[in-house]
């Protein structure tokens, strides 16, 4: 892979790893008020449960963070 798509894929994985922190620890903590962005975009997701949301957010985590590593540890 050149470093072009290396570099977009380093980007891209940090922002999602980086999304899917701040959305699990807003829905533990309250810490944003996500009612409005929550209907324009994924509205359905307002009315599950908090567990399976923390569940599938913890899963796009580590997806994300293995991808990451696998992403450095091939160029070894």
């Amino acid at each position: 892979m050149n470093k072009f798509n290396r570099v977009v894929v380093v980007i891209v994985l940090l922002k999602v790893i980086a999304l899917s922190i701040l959305v699990a620890v807003n829905k533990f903590l309250n810490l944003f008020e996500w009612a409005k962005v929550s209907n324009k975009v994924i509205g359905f997701l307002a009315e599950q449960n908090i567990y399976i949301l923390g569940g599938a957010l913890l899963v796009v985590f580590l997806i994300s963070l293995i991808l990451l590593i696998y992403e450095f540890k091939r160029s070894s």
